[in-house]
């Protein structure tokens, strides 16, 4: 067995691992952003029923669902967010007004949509700290909101310049633990799988997909949110609370 070279690449999950994600107010914040666009719509002259934003909750709902259950989504397939935004737009009659204030309508509501995770107060200084190790840093993330919006998100809290690259399931196609999803991310990295650590709180995504792939893994340790079993079990390389240890677990093991 080849011997493992050293880390030269981190990757990184996003929602409860740079920022928190779990009992977040997904739903009033999804609600806001729906509603927020509805009005905007009507603003433009587009004919938007009172439903709108309750019709678009329950279609967004029922497609994550779908996407996150392994009997429903057993092949791992992201679902077309940006696609089903252009339906609802398009059903109110968005395509008779001006575009551009479309546009500007659409970019309000899918940045209040990434508000739904909220920065933990040491990423920014634990993503300078690996980038002045010298540290490739890439971002791999199962989210379903726009590319742009997600990158937006980086930019409006201080962490897009010290991101390399970003892997995610919105534009890939693919959820993790799908090969096709990390192979993205090792594709841009420019290294071998081993070379990489990807951090994340998933026991079954984040790690036993980042292991299956040939990365080294560390899970970033969470409670009530997956099974004590399941996080017993998935075995990473390291495990950490905070991010600021991540130094010290690539001296280890790096």
């Amino acid at each position: 067995m080849a011997t493992p070279r050293r880390i030269s690449t981190v990757t990184l999950d996003w929602g409860d691992t740079l920022a928190a994600n779990h009992g977040m107010p997904y739903l009033v914040t999804q609600r806001r952003a729906f509603e927020r666009l509805g009005q905007d719509l009507a603003t433009l002259g587009c004919t938007v029923p009172t439903t709108f934003a309750a019709q678009a909750m329950a279609d967004l709902e029922g497609d994550w669902r779908r996407s996150i259950d392994p009997l429903q989504n057993p092949d791992h397939r992201e679902f077309d967010f940006g696609a089903m935004l252009a339906g609802w737009v398009n059903a109110v009659g968005a395509i008779e007004c001006d575009m551009h204030r479309v546009q500007q309508a659409i970019t309000r509501c899918t940045a209040r949509l990434t508000d739904t995770v909220i920065p933990f107060g040491d990423s920014v200084a634990a993503l300078s700290m690996l980038k002045a190790r010298g540290y490739r840093i890439g971002i791999l993330s199962h989210t379903p909101w726009p590319g742009d919006a997600c990158r937006e998100w980086f930019a409006r809290h201080g962490m897009a310049g010290y991101i390399d690259f970003y892997s995610l399931s919105c534009e890939v196609g693919w959820i993790k633990p799908h090969p096709r999803h990390f192979q993205h991310a090792l594709d841009q990295s420019g290294v071998r799988a081993d070379q990489i650590l990807h951090v994340g709180d998933h026991p079954l995504r984040d790690i036993h997909g980042a292991r299956a792939h040939g990365f080294r893994t560390c899970l970033r340790i969470t409670e009530n949110i997956y099974s004590p079993d399941a996080l017993h079990q998935c075995k990473p390389d390291a495990e950490i609370l905070h991010l600021r240890e991540l130094l010290e677990v690539l001296e280890r093991i790096g």
